[in-house]
Parts: structure tokens; sequence; C-alpha cells
């Protein structure tokens, strides 16, 4: 974008900001962000309330010295992962495209 004025460069970045596209976009990441967020604060949020108020639970050998306890945090590390996982397959089929075609209305014939 070196050739065009400043001016012009931020009405058209403005432009794509109130565009419906890219309106589009916003809505999806956050939809995801949201629920993503949700599933796994709320899982950690019932860790720790089970950690404080069932003990006893908390204690209750599985195997060895593997207890429910640790289990838990476990698959805490393991939910984070599959998030992770879960965002990029999300990012690369439902945002990666429409940023795509965002971009390419943007740079018009400068790519």
């Amino acid at each position: 974008m070196g050739t065009m004025d400043s001016a012009a460069d931020g009405d058209s970045l403005v432009a794509v900001y109130d565009s419906a596209q890219f309106q589009a976009l916003q809505r999806r990441s956050n939809v995801f962000i949201v629920w993503t967020s949700v599933a796994f604060y709320g899982w950690w949020l019932l860790l720790i309330l089970l950690a404080a108020f069932a003990p006893d639970f908390f204690r209750k050998g599985i195997h060895g010295s593997f207890n429910v306890g640790l289990l838990f945090v476990t698959l805490s590390f393991l939910i984070v992962v599959a998030i992770s996982a879960l965002y990029l397959r999300f990012a690369r089929t439902r945002l990666d495209p429409l940023s795509e075609q965002i971009r390419g209305d943007l740079e018009g014939d400068l790519r």
C-alpha cells in the first residue's frame, strides 16, 4: 500500500472495518472465543469447587498414587490442547477464507 496516501488509506481501512464482511469475521471469531472460554473456565471452576468442597472425592485413588484430583488437572491440560487444535481448524476453515476475501478487496490490484 505504499502508493496510496495516508488519508485514502485511512478511509479504506475505516470502510473495511464498517463492512458487513469484517463484522461477520469478528462475530465468528468472538463466538468461538466466548464458547471455548465458557467451557474451559467452567471446567476450571468445577475443578476448584470440587477441590474446595469435596476433597475426599479428589483424594479417591484411581491407580496407585494417581487420584481423581490429578485426573482433573491432567484433563485440564488436555482440554487446552483440544481447544487449541479446534481453534486452528476453525481459523483455517471459517476465518481464513473470509479474511483473505477482505484482504483481496482491500488490496485490489496491489496483490
